[in-house]
């Protein structure tokens, strides 16, 4: 099979759509190495995007931004150049030819508030371009819902995500300023609306577990409609109890998931909801949202919390850290791994 990845985001962009379509093209690689892979990828990243590749996957330049125009008119040209069977892009689909698309979510099309409207014009070519899809695929049971409802009933393939192999094989670093800590709380998310942080920093104080001694370190850096925190969060931040990392390596996110005392994650949805599958990969007790998709991954791994309800979670809080660090689970023992999600991609390809 000759296929053509589109790696827009290959070297920059958001962190999850980024590493899922690292995760997926090296994955690839390894199970199917007689197939011709070629990826397209910004000019200008060429040279980086080489780096990270084994010599026998080419490499093609694109030039069209943002990454949405770049797939639905740019990648169907290419495609008909190098003559490939299928294209595989994310998000947004090719104009013309055989092809497939791995949707990370519609959340903008369920709940447009917590979106800006420059988000939301360009998402809105998402569902547009996706009736032009041979095939469309996503990571959760749940995620898969959504998209078929907003998309008219059509087939929508769950295939899972899996541990990023970068933060799987990492060395553990501690970041700066918090390898004395006893003990901590942590988040880790991109900071906008959608992610619930101003609930989950009011429930941590509540539960009298945040402190000075064992702050609530977050992790991630603002993307999209600005989180409200207000004053009490800058309170919290002023006396140390409530700390701001932004982003950090791999090897600082393993060390700080292999330590903390709870792991909170109160987003109010998620198509997948990764960094929960890092933190029970890291035996780190999960205090989550009751949310439909964290049901599905997590199942009796978490804690789960109603997440606007400040009291229940701050329980789970202290229950959570009362019963001490969990043991690290094998995910892809729960059917989560890089490797079977793009066999069952190519499966339905083939």
């Amino acid at each position: 099979m000759r296929i053509l990845f589109d790696g827009f985001w290959w070297i920059r962009g958001p962190v999850s759509n980024r590493q899922v379509m690292r995760e997926f093209v090296l994955a690839w690689e390894r199970q199917y190495p007689d197939d011709d892979m070629v990826v397209a990828v910004p000019a200008a990243d060429m040279e980086l995007v080489r780096a990270d590749l084994p010599a026998r996957v080419r490499l093609v330049a694109t030039r069209l931004r943002p990454q949405g125009i770049s797939a639905i008119l740019e990648l169907p040209l290419l495609a008909k150049r190098l003559r490939v069977d299928v294209t595989l892009t994310h998000n947004f689909t090719p104009l013309f030819g055989r092809s497939a698309v791995f949707v990370h979510d519609l959340m903008f099309v369920t709940n447009p508030e917590w979106f800006t409207r420059v988000e939301l014009a360009y998402f809105r070519l998402m569902p547009l371009t996706l009736g032009r899809a041979g095939w469309v695929f996503t990571s959760s049971e749940t995620e898969s819902k959504r998209i078929s409802f907003a998309s008219g009933g059509r087939r929508v393939s769950p295939v899972g995500l899996g541990l990023s192999v970068g933060l799987r094989l990492a060395t553990p670093t501690p970041p700066p300023g918090v390898e004395r800590l006893d003990g901590f709380l942590l988040s880790v998310g991109r900071l906008n609306a959608r992610k619930n942080l101003g609930v989950a920093i009011a429930a941590a104080l509540e539960s009298g577990v945040a402190t000075a001694e064992t702050p609530l370190l977050v992790v991630g850096e603002p993307e999209g409609k600005a989180a409200a925190l207000g004053s009490v969060t800058a309170e919290a931040v002023s006396a140390g109890v409530v700390r701001f990392l932004g982003f950090l390596s791999d090897g600082e996110l393993a060390w700080l998931y292999a330590r903390a005392r709870v792991f909170l994650f109160l987003s109010r949805d998620e198509g997948f909801g990764m960094p929960t599958l890092e933190a029970a990969a890291f035996g780190a007790p999960i205090v989550a949202s009751d949310i439909p998709v964290f049901r599905e991954i997590l199942g009796d791994l978490a804690r789960f919390a109603a997440p606007d309800d400040i009291e229940m979670t701050a329980e789970a809080i202290r229950a959570a850290f009362g019963a001490g660090r969990a043991s690290a689970v094998d995910v892809e023992q729960m059917g989560y791994s890089w490797e079977l999600s793009v066999r069952r991609i190519r499966g339905e390809l083939t």
